[in-house]
């Protein structure tokens, strides 16, 4: 919502939500965006090119230095989009100058322009976004760390800072339930997104939810903790309506309630008291207990 010239702003945002108490901030992902966008379905439009996209792993390591205690969620970087060596060692970076605080959402997003201008195979995107993830989790893990698949490969790289022994980054999927999902959710992830236009009902949710957790448990993962970040439907353009949903999704498994403040704000200067406004509100629902 905030012009280029006016982008230091978020940094208000994220100030305030920190005051406020919320437990996450976090910021979206496109390096690049080509025209093709405009055909795509995704309802984009021409001025939509020239909105500011801040690039979101920069973006909250600035919000971590304004911020104490509020957690940092990228929702979503396009890890395939980066190289693993150095998206290891930015997020390594970020995870240790903010004590722990930062949530590394990932997803392989839609835009083909974006893998051509950068040149990454958009046909093979999945299979580059579990290299890439399974090259940061060697690195982060292993004082000398190898990793050999089809598209990273390396021999005895060392990765600092790193977490300490025990200590994980967590790493949470954006995407439909699938069996890729389901595989790289129980290898490598920590958390489900199902965001956007996933067209689920809340009961399909909970029978993915459950799938999920069903599978972490078969793993042997059952006392490692599992999160699901979904969104608050606007209704009306109300707070206090689109708030009285958050009983019944928490009720399908979802331990993380993700509120779009652009849904609530009509201008940059509603941003701040939407903000207030929804934290007042979720106040009753913190003590909610969500299954395991």
């Amino acid at each position: 919502m905030y012009p280029p010239a006016e982008q230091h702003r978020l940094l208000d945002v994220a100030r305030a939500a920190d005051q406020l108490g919320v437990d996450y901030i976090d910021t979206t992902d496109h390096v690049l965006m080509g025209e093709h966008a405009l055909t795509s379905g995704h309802g984009w439009l021409p001025h939509h090119l020239e909105m500011p996209i801040p690039e979101p792993l920069t973006t909250l390591a600035v919000m971590a230095g304004a911020t104490q205690h509020i957690k940092l969620l990228s929702a979503i970087v396009i890890a395939p989009l980066r190289p693993a060596g150095l998206l290891a060692k930015i997020v390594a970076t970020l995870h240790a100058l903010s004590r722990g605080r930062f949530v590394l959402g990932v997803s392989t997003s839609w835009q083909k322009d974006e893998y051509d201008a950068l040149g990454v195979p958009f046909d093979q995107r999945g299979q580059v976004l579990e290299d890439t993830l399974g090259a940061c989790r060697a690195l982060w893990g292993e004082e000398s760390a190898s990793f050999h698949s089809r598209y990273v490969n390396f021999e005895n790289m060392h990765c600092q800072p790193r977490p300490a022994p025990g200590d994980r980054i967590p790493i949470w999927f954006g995407g439909k339930v699938t069996p890729r999902l389901i595989r790289r959710t129980v290898n490598l992830g920590d958390g489900w997104m199902p965001f956007g236009g996933l067209g689920m009902s809340l009961p399909q949710k909970a029978a993915a939810i459950a799938l999920l957790k069903d599978r972490m448990r078969e793993s042997g993962r059952s006392n490692e903790r599992f999160d699901v970040c979904d969104e608050l439907p606007p209704l009306d353009g109300s707070i206090a309506k689109s708030m009285e949903q958050v009983p019944a999704i928490a009720a399908t498994g979802a331990s993380v309630i993700r509120v779009h403040l652009r849904r609530f704000s009509n201008q940059p200067d509603d941003v701040l008291p939407a903000l207030e406004e929804i934290a007042h509100r979720f106040a009753p629902y913190r003590d909610i207990t969500v299954q395991p």
